[in-house]
C-alpha cells in the first residue's frame, strides 16, 4: 500500500456522522422506453438517500450552480441529511437511456460537468466512513482521497467517474493513470464489469478483481447487473446472485443503492458476503421505483427471509 495513505481504524462513537458521501448531485434526464423524466441524480444523491432510509446519520459534500441548490437538495433536506454545499460554476448534467434485459444497457451523454472537489471541502467533517462518487475523472483529486484516508475507518470509492474523461457528448471510458496511487487510499472499491476490465487490464473477472485488490483495497465489489455481483476479499472471490424485482421501472442509482446497503452492513460488522446479499436485495427493490430507495431495513429482510 502507498505509504502516503494511512487508514485510521477509529472506534470513537462520537464521530459526527456514520457516512459522509462526497460527490456532485446531478441534473439527470432519464429515458426508459417511451418515458422521460428529469430529476436529481448522481452517486451522492442516491447513496445518501438510501443510507438515510437505513437509519444512519449521513452527510453529503457536494457542489453545484447556486440557482440549482434548492431543487437538487429538496429531498435530502426532507430526509434530514447533513448537507455541506459549496457554490460551483455549473451543475453536472447527464442524459441516461436504458434498454436490454434488466435494463442493463445504458447510453450516457454528458451535457455538462461540475466544479472539482478539494481537500478543504472535507475540513471539519468527521465520519466513520467516507464514500466517494466521482462522475468524471477530474472530480476527486488524489489529495482528497489521501485526506479522507487519514480521517476515517473506511474509505469507500465508486470508481466509475475515474474512467470517464470530462468531455461533453456520449460517455467514453479509458484507464485511470493514477489508479495505483488513488486506490492505495481506498478500503472498499466498487466497479462494474467494464470498469474492472479497463482498470485491471484483465479479461477474466476473477483475475481482474485480484489485480484491483493488489492496488490496495481490502474489499473489491464488482456489480454485474442482472447477473449479480462479485466480492473479492482476503484472496477469495464470492459470487452473489441478483434478486428479481417485481417490475422494472428505473435502474438509475441501483449501483449506488447497492453500495449503501453494503456499507451499512459492513459498518455493523457483517461479513462481506452477507453484506453483499443484503445490498443485492436493496438494489432490486430500488429498481421497482423511479427515484431513490424508499424502503427500509424491514423490506430488505422480508425479501431475504423468503430465500
Amino acid at each position: 500500500m502507498n505509504e502516503t495513505c494511512h487508514h485510521v481504524r477509529k472506534t470513537d462513537p462520537s464521530s459526527d456522522f456514520d457516512v459522509c458521501v462526497v460527490g456532485h448531485i446531478t441534473r439527470d434526464i432519464v429515458k426508459v422506453g417511451r418515458t422521460r423524466r428529469t430529476a436529481p441524480g448522481g452517486t451522492a444523491y442516491y447513496t445518501a438517500m438510501a443510507l438515510k432510509r437505513l437509519g444512519l446519520s449521513v452527510a453529503v459534500v457536494t457542489k453545484g450552480a447556486k440557482n440549482d441548490r434548492q431543487r437538487l437538495l429538496r429531498e435530502l433536506t426532507v430526509e434530514k441529511v447533513g448537507i455541506f454545499w459549496k457554490d460551483g460554476e455549473t451543475t453536472p448534467t447527464f442524459e441516461n437511456t436504458y434498454s436490454g434485459r434488466g435494463l442493463d444497457t445504458r447510453t450516457q451523454v454528458l451535457k455538462g460537468t461540475g466544479t472539482p472537489f478539494s481537500a478543504k471541502d472535507l475540513a471539519g467533517i468527521s465520519a466513520r466512513a467516507f464514500h466517494f462518487g466521482p462522475l468524471v475523472k477530474e472530480d476527486i483529486p488524489l489529495q482528497v482521497l489521501k485526506q479522507a484516508a487519514g480521517k476515517a475507518k473506511i474509505v469507500s470509492f465508486d470508481v466509475q467517474g475515474m474512467v470517464r474523461p470530462a468531455r461533453p457528448g456520449v460517455i467514453t471510458q479509458e484507464d485511470w493513470p493514477d489508479k495505483k496511487k488513488g486506490l492505495a487510499c481506498v478500503h472498499i472499491l466498487k466497479a462494474d464489469e467494464t470498469e474492472a476490465f479497463i482498470l485491471s487490464g484483465e479479461k477474466d473477472m476473477g483475475r481482474a478483481a485480484a489485480v484491483l485488490a493488489s492496488f490496495g483495497p481490502a474489499e473489491v465489489v464488482i456489480t454485474l447487473g442482472h447477473r449479480g455481483s462479485l466480492i473479492y476479499t482476503a484472496q477469495r472471490l464470492h459470487k452473489i446472485p441478483s434478486w428479481t424485482p417485481r417490475r422494472l421501472v428505473n435502474p438509475t442509482g441501483c449501483g449506488d443503492t447497492y453500495m449503501a446497503g453494503y456499507l451499512y452492513e459492513r459498518l455493523r460488522g457483517t461479513p462481506p458476503e452477507t453484506a453483499a446479499r443484503f445490498a443485492a436485495v436493496m438494489a432490486a427493490l430500488k429498481l421497482e421505483s423511479p427515484g431513490p430507495f424508499t424502503g427500509g431495513k424491514a423490506d430488505v429482510h422480508a425479501v431475504l427471509s423468503r430465500k
